[in-house]
């Protein structure tokens, strides 16, 4: 089955934005945006959002772990850093940024709204933040939505614009997708907007359960074996794995609450990832040669009974992606692409009886 990835595609393009499209990607450190008027790409703005429905009152004050920080007006021009959850929040709104980090070529994404943006750093999540790139593309928002962890960097980029994140510092893997989809929403007056984004992602999620009943009450472990780490427990309890399984019908693992602390699995703790179904994530062939062939990993009854699969973690066509989702990336755009791949690819030749 094909689910349709909600996307709300209620961008009027005028001949400014036209304009701004054009724009090359600048590279880190650029002046992004400049539309040869010297006003920096601001005279593209007001086609960036869509209108606002009025239920915002500013000034706002963004409530932060690092401190607050106010908004005055309705933003118009917002940079995004962090996650791909946070882009993927704007995309779902069709609010298109001025500033973003350059990104994995995700299969949910949009290329046409990704040509969109005047900045697209080619700095990654894993680098410094480029403060004077930001800066450069004159930002009235940033939003880095469970991202920071240093209050020198929430301070450097408060002096350029104020910053959206979370108001206490939390487990990012414990976070539930439509929390930042509605807060991003709400500042930007698109609160209407933000739940019908939710609503279409819960109904696309509900119509993949609803294709495969089988799954309903059974048990499902997934887990990820690093080169360098090991065997790692994603389902614990409360996180972003669980609840992405729980979304098929899966029911909770009774092991999944052993791990909440400490998610690596040790050699001796490899009979806790049975379940109905067991899904192991790779890097390379290596590791996954070396896991198969280890008499305790065959011990598993999911694995000696065949209701194991082994998903490639480098490899797109194997919806390698959604190992991601699960990690860090669940959203209202990646939600239903990663449950269709889960249910058609990771689990297509499982048979659970």
């Amino acid at each position: 089955m094909t689910v349709p990835t909600p996307r709300a595609r209620r961008r009027a393009l005028t001949g400014v934005l036209a304009a701004a499209l054009a724009l090359p990607l600048a590279a880190c450190g650029a002046e992004g945006g400049d539309d040869g008027d010297g006003d920096g790409g601001s005279g593209s703005s007001a086609a960036l959002l869509p209108a606002a429905e009025g239920t915002t009152s500013y000034p706002l004050t963004l409530e932060t772990w690092a401190g607050d920080t106010v908004l005055e007006e309705r933003p118009e021009r917002v940079a995004v850093i962090g996650f791909s959850s946070n882009l993927d929040a704007l995309e779902a709104l069709d609010v298109t940024p001025v500033y973003a980090l350059s990104d994995e070529d995700w299969e949910w994404r949009d290329d046409d709204y990704l040509a969109g943006i005047e900045t697209v750093d080619t700095a990654t999540r894993s680098d410094p933040i480029n403060v004077e790139g930001i800066a450069a593309s004159e930002p009235d928002l940033i939003i880095a939505l469970n991202f920071l962890w240093e209050e020198a960097d929430f301070e450097r980029l408060s002096a350029i614009a104020p910053v959206l994140e979370n108001p206490e510092l939390v487990d990012g893997t414990q976070i539930d997708w439509r929390e930042p989809q509605r807060r991003i929403g709400e500042v930007l007056d698109l609160a209407a907007a933000a739940d019908t984004v939710v609503e279409e992602a819960e109904a696309a999620i509900a119509a993949v359960a609803d294709a495969h009943p089988e799954y309903a009450g059974r048990t499902l472990t997934i887990a990820t074996d690093y080169p360098e780490t090991g065997m790692d427990y994603y389902t614990v309890a409360g996180g972003t794995a669980e609840q992405v399984v729980a979304n098929l019908g899966f029911a909770p693992h009774p092991a999944a609450d052993e791990f909440t602390e400490e998610t690596h699995v040790s050699d001796e703790l490899l009979g806790r990832l049975d379940g109905d179904v067991l899904v192991v994530g790779y890097f390379d062939d290596a590791t996954r040669e070396a896991r198969e062939a280890s008499p305790l990993f065959q011990a598993i009854p999911a694995v000696a009974e065949g209701r194991y699969a082994a998903v490639d973690g480098e490899d797109p066509a194997a919806g390698g992606n959604a190992i991601w989702v699960m990690r860090r990336g669940a959203s209202a755009l990646s939600l239903p692409w990663a449950l269709e791949t889960i249910a058609d690819v990771w689990l297509a030749d499982v048979e659970l009886g």
